[in-house]
């Protein structure tokens, strides 16, 4: 749009009365009047957007879009409760969205979610229905648009924070745009600090600059007008006394009590907008003093993907935000606390000052101390007017936290809190909510999270130096009645004894728990010492952290110092053995600082821990600690062979290694059993790999005739690996006493094509390598043709007929989907071809290297067929399988395994003849009155576990 030049306005119009007013809609141009030998008296107004003004005459009051200016430099910085002065950060560095409820949650939800830790507390919010602040004022089910909204919200969860960024969307056109045109703010902490009184317009006019602007935008536009109240809990004045309200228009002055309580019921501006943020605690009075319509949200701190954000927003590097955040989830406790915003900064704020001195890795502080400076925080910036002593506050909620742990309950009936804590309002460690029990409401309180719980309950332990208490909950740890759900508590106080922390609570006037500490001294030695339960893989983990709490620092290495309790502990330990219990990084970095506290570990076991190439580089430097070791790795790369060889060393009893659903090429399977040959001994190892070659059989026969190998040798590709040029899917060698045990496999391929063959065979003697290479070759071919087919018939008969040659075939075990009549022939045909042989096995199973792997089918025309027959003496056939159970018309195909006719079973074929039966039906497979033989052992364990991560030691332990 262009205006038009001043003289086409005509003659005679006068200089006083000129003003020329050129306004353009959103997203137009403006080209304003070029002024050529004229003289123009009055105001020249450009309206270029909706708040953008510029004025040629500088005495003007000012405009919405300089109030909104205003606010934005204001608003768009946070001081942190770290910062220094003139220290800050801005606002949307910092702010993460908020998980935000509507929904008045049942005590069912409100229990589950405080017991919950880690992922399983995340996933249950997940079920929660949100909201955002942008739908606060939306119209609801019944169309009914609220008029006030209750926003609250536990201490710390970031109430304050999103008025804050409210404000700021507001005032930078992000929010609320064609709802408000008008903001105000107020803080009820400030409010607390006017005295006299004061007027509406007062009391909300952020400045006398602008008193103008909203004193006409109250008068004329209040349904256009939103007031932000932020802290209602924090009044010191008792506004639910206040009945009637002198406040009758905008400028009648009032007690500033009396001017709010007139705003919040709608005495005047009844069409003005009301948000106001609350503790749960006050949010009941709240909601009786509101206008209505009113909505009520609740905030609840941060989802699993806030916590994420909010790290990477913290730490402003993606690398180092992943690594915090992965070691704060790994330790469930913690990762659970973060959800509330305050706990996430303390977190973030320590694991940056750890970085920035050592910038490879941050060591993670203790549990103790994070909830300690997270009770220190709310004590100094949420916790302004105690009517008690922060001790006796402490001490009075540790006593109902352990009444609370001791019935194993976590929600507190209003009469039993105020029994101990008088004033309920002030004390921000509880949360109150309002339950519906039949014709009335509830009161119910509750602490933050189980967690906390626990922690005000070891805390409680430490005051007087309660020794009975402590001795008394140390016993409950002994004899068959384990209160395990206390362990936590005994975690706690070991943290607790933490130097460093004793510090910290003796600036909150606590006592130190010294003589507790020697307590629970005295009490781990001689749980190390003389307890097998000790020994157990869980608690072995829970003894480790609670050393780790007590974290003294590196260990002491100067001989005139007495040696710290964590070396103590350790050397009485001797040897650590984690059996299937998954290590996190936390764990791992528990298991770091334990291990270099002691000079020398004699045994260390990690088996199936999911011990990944990254926790393997954080143990590396204390695995040179231990003078025996085994170990399971999974997703190994090559790359991470070096590390892996690192980690190995020289010179140890190696009882295994592990290294599952990896892909390791020729050269990295080489370069790993030139590391095991320098080892005092080698028990079992198995390595996932990219293919199974000639070279690979070959070097493998080679590692098994020249070490000094205790079990097993083996590699195998991954279960989805291409498996097209691999000789075969699993190939394994296995000294069984003063024998040679074979296994060969070919994993299941789509089910319209294979089932899968597994082939275990046991001789007298050594096999040739030119032996084993005739084997592979004999095997390989079984992959290519679609099963049942005559190329795959013909491919089985060849490798039957060459195991018919070899001389030294002790015995034979077959997995395959289905007994057939043609595979029971096979069977007595291979019995009676071989002189050695003493035992067949026949197990029918889908063969495709999974722990599921299903059961195949024994056919009557199979089991017929091996009954009529006559076996050599001396030899037993046994059949593992389902079997149909109707006496007529059985089942006869393998895809009719699934059928509720068939039963998993054992058939049992002893001697000669073949008709003495040994027949049973059992879903446990067993075999009853006879004593299981290897290769039995074996296929009991193969039915039960067949997982390319845990196949070799399934195959074999």
């Amino acid at each position: 749009m262009t205006a038009p030049p001043v003289g086409a306005l005509g003659e005679g119009v006068s200089p006083d009365a000129l003003r020329v007013n050129i306004l353009a809609a959103d997203g137009s141009c403006v080209s304003a009047p070029v002024l050529v030998n004229s003289q123009v008296h009055g105001d020249v107004l450009i309206k270029v957007m909706n708040d953008v003004q510029l004025n040629t005459d500088s005495g003007l009051e000012p405009t919405l879009f300089d109030y909104k200016e205003s606010i934005r430099t204001h608003y768009k910085r946070v001081q942190e409760y770290n910062s220094l002065p003139a220290e800050d950060v801005l606002l949307t560095d910092r702010y993460t969205d908020l998980l935000i409820v509507q929904n008045h949650r049942q005590q069912k939800e409100r229990e589950v979610e405080i017991s919950f830790r880690g992922a399983s507390f995340f996933s249950a919010r997940e079920a929660y229905q949100s909201t955002t602040v942008d739908q606060f004022f939306s119209p609801d089910d019944r169309g009914d648009v609220p008029r006030a909204v209750i926003l609250q919200g536990h201490s710390g969860h970031g109430k304050s924070f999103t008025v804050q960024k409210i404000m700021l969307d507001w005032a930078s056109g992000n929010l609320y745009q064609d709802r408000f045109e008008l903001i105000l703010h107020l803080r009820c902490k400030e409010l607390n600090q006017v005295s006299g009184k004061r007027c509406v317009v007062d009391l909300v006019s952020c400045s006398q600059k602008y008193t103008p602007l909203i004193s006409q935008k109250l008068k004329d536009s209040p349904q256009k007008v939103l007031l932000l109240i932020d802290g209602f809990d924090e009044l010191q004045f008792p506004m639910d006394e206040i009945s009637d309200s002198p406040v009758k228009d905008l400028l009648t002055p009032a007690p500033v009590e009396a001017t709010l309580s007139a705003l919040l019921k709608g005495s005047i501006l009844l069409d003005c907008f009301l948000l106001v943020s609350t503790r749960p605690t006050a949010a009941d009075t709240l909601s009786k003093l509101l206008k209505g319509p009113q909505r009520s949200t609740e905030i609840l701190g941060f989802s699993e993907s806030g916590v994420q954000e909010y790290f990477q927003r913290f730490c402003q590097d993606q690398q180092v935000a992943e690594k915090a955040f992965s070691s704060v989830k790994a330790n469930e406790t913690l990762f659970t606390s973060c959800s509330i915003p305050v706990i996430c900064w303390i977190v973030c704020t320590v694991f940056w000052e750890q970085l920035k001195e050592n910038a490879e890795m941050a060591e993670p502080e203790t549990t103790t101390s994070i909830f300690v400076d997270f009770v220190s925080t709310l004590l100094e910036h949420h916790c302004q007017h105690l009517s008690q002593p922060v001790p006796t506050l402490l001490r009075s909620l540790g006593q109902l936290a352990e009444r609370g742990m001791l019935e194993q309950r976590v929600l507190f009936e209003k009469e039993s809190v105020e029994s101990k804590i008088s004033d309920l309002a002030s004390v921000p460690f509880l949360c109150k909510f309002l339950l519906k029990k039949k014709v009335r409401k509830k009161e119910m309180f509750s602490f933050m999270h189980l967690s906390f719980q626990e922690f005000f309950t070891a805390l409680y332990y430490t005051f007087d130096q309660n020794e009975e208490k402590v001795e008394e909950l140390l016993k409950s740890f002994q004899g068959d009645e384990m209160k395990s759900h206390l362990l936590p508590v005994i975690q706690f106080l070991f943290g607790l004894s933490n130097r460093e922390v004793m510090q910290d609570l003796e600036h909150l006037k606590l006592p130190s728990p010294s003589s507790i500490r020697r307590q629970l001294e005295e009490w781990m030695l001689g749980l190390i010492k003389g307890n097998s339960d000790s020994k157990k893989a869980d608690m072995t983990l829970f003894i480790l952290h609670c050393l780790y709490e007590l974290h003294e620092g590196k260990p002491c290495e100067d001989n005139h110092k007495e040696t710290p309790f964590v070396c103590r502990a350790m050397e009485a330990w001797g040897e650590i053995n984690f059996d299937s219990i998954p290590l996190t990084r936390t764990d791992c970095w528990v298991l770091l600082y334990c291990l270099q506290c002691c000079p020398t570990i004699r045994s260390l076991e990690l088996n199936n821990c999911n011990m990944t190439a990254d926790k393997l580089r954080m143990l590396q430097p204390a695995l040179s600690r231990c003078e025996e070791l085994g170990f399971g790795m999974q997703d190994l790369s090559d790359v991470d062979v070096g590390d892996l060889i690192s980690a190995l060393g020289e010179g140890k009893i190696l009882h295994r290694l592990y290294a599952f659903h990896s892909s390791l090429s020729e050269e990295s399977v080489q370069q790993i059993f030139s590391a095991l040959y320098r080892q005092k001994s080698v028990g079992r190892v198995g390595l996932t790999v990219k293919t199974i070659t000639l070279t690979t059989a070959e070097r493998l026969l080679q590692f098994y005739r020249n070490t000094q190998i205790g079990d097993f040798v083996g590699v195998g590709l991954p279960e989805e690996a291409g498996q097209a040029e691999s000789l075969c899917s699993v190939l394994v060698l296995r000294k069984v006493k003063n024998y040679f045990g074979l296994l060969i496999g070919h994993f299941a391929g789509p089910a319209a094509e294979s089932s899968g063959l597994k082939l275990i065979l046991l001789f007298s003697a050594e096999m040739s390598s030119a032996t084993l290479s005739r084997i592979l070759q004999a095997f390989h071919p079984l992959r290519r043709p679609a099963e049942n087919s005559p190329e795959y018939d013909e491919c089985v008969d060849a490798l039957m007929a060459h195991l018919s040659s070899l001389p030294d075939l002790m015995e034979v075990t077959l997995s395959t989907g289905c007994l057939t009549e043609i595979w029971a022939n096979r069977i007595l045909t291979l019995i009676h071809t071989c002189p050695q042989l003493r035992e067949v096995q026949f197990g029918a199973a889908i063969f495709d290297g999974s722990r599921d792997g299903e059961s195949g089918l024994l056919l009557e025309e199979g089991i017929r067929s091996l009954k009529e027959a006559r076996t050599r003496p001396g030899c037993k056939v046994t059949l593992h399988g389902k079997r149909c159970s109707k006496p007529a018309d059985p089942c006869t195909r393998l895809r009719d395994r699934e059928l509720s006719c068939n039963n998993v079973s054992i058939v049992g074929m002893k001697t000669s003849p073949v008709r003495d039966v040994e027949d049973t039906t059992d879903h446990q497979v067993t075999c009853a009155g006879h004593e299981a033989s290897a290769t039995q052992r074996e296929h009991r364990d193969s039915e039960k576990d067949q997982d390319p991560l845990q196949f070799f030691a399934s195959h074999f332990e």
